[in-house]
Order: structure tokens, then C-alpha cells, then sequence
């Protein structure tokens, strides 16, 4: 029998506090979806509930939620992790629970949202499994580690935000152009240029363990080097997306919320050895809110 101490423990391993910053991005990309001109507010005024409903469940509940549990499943960690300071010990059968939770996302996914969204939460699950399974363990992989997270939380949640907008949108509004795909590819490495700050305070707990990571590999300058060098592709890449869709008037918005993004890196980068884990936690949560920062930025733009 289930005990009601393991599923709390399920549940908070889901890291629930991480849902609004996934809310966010992927709400990005519904409003990525949303058409410009005089079709906007035709757009506006008849998105469907439904399909954003299932889609956000789908994409931050079931799969990111599952997600996380199972990679806690295996990894069984006692010292803080992302969005949770204190992790329990998981139960058991949480592996599998989190691996039914995410499979029954794709599947929910093709079925009511669309094959597209389908195929792109199936293509995360299996990068789930690959990342944190004993046995591939992508996340032990340096390098392998960085690019499940670019494909899967950068260009994938985007890209679920896009088509859940798409599904959502009444009949007869224009397509989604080629800035779509040059969207899902800004965030991807703006979430290479993130992925590396979240391993930088458990640097020594990684090493502890023998977890042989991104930042493991390159010390925390070397990380925040190419944190660097990502936020710039990300910054070329954003700036392109608004110009292909031609909404480049406030192009400048996006562009000076990146600058400050590479601006805390620098400055982050020149401290790193004076940091403690604490202060290089603090780091990587100001990075979040620039994040946020950023977000706002491209969809001023976007709507203007």
C-alpha cells in the first residue's frame, strides 16, 4: 500500500515551484503563435480554453513534473537540488509512476492537441529516460547533458507553447511563419546559456558523487564562459526571428534584456571564486529573473 508520506514526497520531488517559470515560457510560445495586424484581436477573442488547458497539463504538470521526479528517482539526492532545497528520499515505485506520467502526456498530446505537439512531448520523454537513466545517463554526459536541455526545456517548451497556441487559435488565421522555428532555436540556446547556472552551486556535490557534468568538466569560469558565448547566439538568433516576421520596430526591447542577461554573467564570472555555493545559488536565481525580464521584452516586441 501507498503510504501518504510517499506521495508528498512524489509530489514535491515533482518541484512544483518550478511551474510557473515553465508556465511562462511556455505562455511565450502560445503568444509566439498569435498572428499580427488586424488578425490579432480577432485571434485574441476566440482563442479556445480547452486546448490551452490540456496543453499546459500535458507540458508542465505531466511531462516537466514527471521529468524532474524520475530524474530524482534515480539520482536519490540529499543535498539541495533546483527549486528544492531539502529533497525527500523518493519512494520507490516513483521511477515508473513518472515514467507512465510522462507517457501518458504524449499520448493525451497526440490525441488532443495535435501529432505535432504529440511527437515533440514523445521526443522529451525519450530524452528524459536517455538523461537520467543509469544506463545511458545523458546527464553524466558532458555535453549530451547540455544539448537535452536546449532540445527539451528551450526549443521544446516553445515549441509546445507554439502548437497548443496554433490548436488553439479559430479557423482561418494565418499560419505560423518561419520565425517559429527561429523562436524555438533563440531559446534553446538562451537555455544553454541557463543550464550551466544551475550546476555551478552542486559543483561540489557533483564532484562528491562522481557525476561527471557540464560544469564538472569545465570549473565554474570555464561554465559561465560558455554561458556566455550561448546568450550571444541567443541574442543574434531573437533579434533575427522578430526581423524575418517583420516586427523589428521594438527589436531593442529583447535586445537590452539579453544585454543585462550577459552583463550578470560577466560580472558572475569575475566573482565565481569568491562565491560560496550559497552565493552561486543567488546567481543562478537572478538569472531566472532576467529570464523573466527577457520573456516580457520579446513579447512587447512581438505585439507591437
Amino acid at each position: 500500500m501507498i503510504r501518504g508520506t510517499e506521495l508528498a514526497a512524489a509530489w514535491r520531488l515533482t518541484r512544483p515551484r518550478q511551474w510557473p517559470i515553465l508556465s511562462a515560457q511556455f505562455a511565450v510560445g502560445v503568444i509566439l503563435a498569435l498572428p499580427p495586424g488586424p488578425a490579432l484581436p480577432v485571434a485574441v477573442g476566440n482563442l479556445g480554453f480547452l486546448p490551452l488547458a490540456v496543453g499546459w497539463l500535458i507540458w508542465v504538470v505531466l511531462l516537466n513534473g514527471g521529468t524532474l521526479a524520475y530524474n530524482s528517482a534515480w539520482d536519490r539526492d540529499t543535498e539541495a537540488v533546483a527549486y528544492l532545497r531539502r529533497p525527500p528520499s523518493p519512494p520507490l515505485w516513483l521511477a515508473t509512476a513518472s515514467l507512465l506520467a510522462m507517457a501518458g502526456g504524449a499520448v493525451l498530446g497526440f490525441t488532443l492537441i495535435g501529432p505535432e505537439f504529440g511527437l515533440v512531448t514523445a521526443l522529451c520523454v525519450a530524452l528524459s529516460v536517455a538523461y537520467s537513466h543509469p544506463r545511458p545517463r545523458w546527464k553524466g554526459r558532458p555535453g549530451l547533458d547540455l544539448v537535452t536541455n536546449m532540445l527539451g526545456y528551450g526549443a521544446g517548451t516553445t515549441a509546445a507553447g507554439l502548437l497548443t497556441g496554433r490548436a488553439a487559435l479559430p479557423d482561418g488565421i494565418p499560419a505560423a511563419g518561419p520565425d517559429a522555428a527561429l523562436h524555438c532555436l533563440a531559446f534553446a540556446l538562451l537555455f544553454g546559456s541557463f543550464y550551466p547556472l544551475t550546476q555551478i552551486y552542486q559543483l561540489e556535490a557533483d564532484r562528491g558523487r562522481g557525476d561527471r557534468t557540464l560544469t564538472t568538466r569545465l570549473g565554474a569560469t570555464g561554465a559561465l564562459s560558455l554561458a556566455m558565448v550561448l546568450g550571444l547566439g541567443a541574442l543574434a538568433t531573437m533579434q533575427a526571428a522578430l526581423a524575418v516576421a517583420g516586427r523589428g520596430d521594438r527589436r531593442w526591447l529583447p535586445a537590452i534584456a539579453m544585454f543585462l542577461w550577459l552583463v550578470h554573467l560577466w560580472r558572475w564570472r569575475r566573482q565565481t571564486r569568491g562565491l560560496t555555493g550559497e552565493g552561486h545559488e543567488r546567481g543562478m536565481y537572478r538569472a531566472l529573473a532576467l529570464w523573466a525580464l527577457i520573456d516580457i521584452a520579446l513579447v512587447a516586441a512581438w505585439l507591437d
